[in-house]
């Protein structure tokens, strides 16, 4: 049995104005592939040939140019074209990746696949839960298995099951047609967290659909709100384990469609939700330590460009109570770029603001260069240094200054960028729901409901390309 195996993972933010090169992405090829993917094991394992493509990933951005888009596709399908003997493709995609011209880059791709091998080769996909997919994205893939967690920690899981259902989809010769559903639904990820209702019984009721005799993935896909394309919107999507089951499964996919779409009003935040200033305030009054700020508006971990200086401009100025506050981190290369040419212990004077728009107004800081170091990726490359920082000290103000936009999303990264958690009363992080590391360490969560390309407040965001009408903004 033969198997080519890769990854190609990027969630586009079209509300983000700075387009995704393939520079933005982590990229590894070969052997080293086997290295990063968990399906490698499942594989060995059941004495499969791997046949190794890429790997990259990337941070949430912008829309990826067409050029990175065709870099990345021709090196898979280069490696498809001298392995035209193989049994069956494994791959790891987001599912809600945009392309310059193009539209969706996994819809893409696989189209790409199916005209080099035809449609006898089964295709087996682990996807973001956040995917936005296609209408007729099921037409060109036999398996696909989401994350089952948010924030994501399952990845690795997720992949060895794909792949595990992927060589016994071989095995048995099984020729499987999948079911899909569109929802007219959009469901923000920060409502949408697994240990929180409703996620957390439509997550078990996608368990025990797959426990039913016949169907071997049950997904319901959130969607990425920050995405305005014709795509954006929930789905469902459901695998049965051959043909013989096709009627099964398109029943399941509409008793699942009706659960998941009857249920859409009990969305709702399950951090503490303020308007930037109450927010500051009630993270400033807190007796207990650390208190993470979400600045919501400007999250990196969904697109955002990282470079918002909203709660810095409010918290310069302002009488900290004997707190220490981190702010981590703004995306200024210019900043950085000066604050890197001075020694740690030196005292600067700088402005920290790109001014690309009404959320990143230049801010004059005076203060102590406390610490230079390095910026880790995201998700899948968390290990991996993308970029560099430098940590400004004004009082009890601590900022990090990075030379890319991108989000603390471990223990490590801070720690990478020479500043420990453990100093500080107050954290402020460009993400939506915190990732575990951090919510296990906060006493404190708060959503502060920040203006940006990750507006938590959809209802009100000016889409153009969405499929109308849909919920919550056509109620009805």
């Amino acid at each position: 049995m033969k198997i080519i195996t890769g990854c190609l993972y990027h969630e586009t933010n079209t509300f983000n104005s700075f387009p995704t090169s393939v520079e933005d992405f982590v990229l590894v090829e070969g052997n080293e592939v086997e290295k990063r993917l968990a399906s490698t094991e499942v594989f060995k394992d059941n004495g499969v040939e791997i046949v190794p493509s890429i790997y990259a990933t990337a941070l949430s951005s912008g829309t990826v140019k067409k050029e990175a888009y065709r870099y990345f596709a021709d090196k898979f399908l280069s490696v498809l074209e001298k392995n035209k003997d193989i049994d069956g493709i494994w791959l790891h995609l987001h599912g809600s990746m945009v392309v310059e011209e193009i539209g969706s880059g996994e819809l893409a791709l696989l189209k790409e696949i199916r005209a080099c091998i035809g449609y006898d080769i089964p295709i087996s996909l682990t996807l973001d839960i956040h995917g936005n997919l296609a209408e007729d994205f099921h037409q060109y893939v036999n398996i696909v298995y989401s994350y089952r967690t948010v924030p994501h920690v399952d990845q690795p899981e997720v992949e060895r099951i794909s792949a595990q259902l992927l060589v016994n989809a071989i095995k048995n010769n099984a020729k499987i047609r999948p079911s899909f559903k569109g929802l007219p639904m959009i469901i923000p990820g920060e409502k949408a967290v697994a240990a929180s209702e409703p996620l957390r019984s439509i997550l078990d009721k996608l368990k025990e659909l797959e426990q039913r005799k016949g169907i071997i993935s049950a997904n319901f896909f959130i969607c990425h709100a920050w995405n305005d394309t014709e795509n954006t919107r929930s789905s469902i999507f459901v695998v049965p384990e051959s043909e013989e089951y096709k009627g099964l499964a398109d029943e399941v996919t509409e008793e699942l469609a009706n659960y998941v779409y009857d249920r859409r009003h009990e969305f709702e935040f399950n951090a503490t939700v303020l308007e930037p200033q109450e927010a500051i305030e009630q993270a400033l009054d807190e007796p207990s330590k650390p208190v993470f700020i979400s600045d919501s508006g400007d999250n990196s971990t969904a697109g955002a460009p990282g470079m918002s200086t909203l709660l810095l401009e409010s918290l310069k100025d302002r009488d900290l109570q004997d707190k220490k506050v981190l702010i981590s981190a703004i995306y200024d290369p210019d900043a950085f770029h000066q604050l890197n040419s001075h020694e740690v212990g030196d005292q600067v004077a700088i402005k920290v603001g790109t001014n690309i728009d009404k959320y990143s107004t230049p801010v004059e800081l005076e203060g102590t260069l406390k610490a230079k170091g390095d910026l880790l990726g995201y998700l899948n490359a968390t290990n991996d240094k993308v970029g560099e920082t430098c940590t400004l000290s004004i009082g009890n103000l601590d900022v990090i200054i990075a030379n890319r936009g991108d989000s603390f999303i471990t223990i490590n990264h801070f720690t990478r960028a020479g500043v420990d958690v453990n100093d500080y009363d107050v954290i402020v992080v460009k993400q939506g729901y915190l990732f575990d590391e951090l919510s296990a360490i906060s006493k404190l969560d708060i959503l502060a409901m920040t203006p940006g390309a990750t507006y938590q407040r959809i209802e009100k965001i000016e889409y153009e390309n969405i499929p109308r009408p849909i919920f919550p903004m056509d109620m009805e």
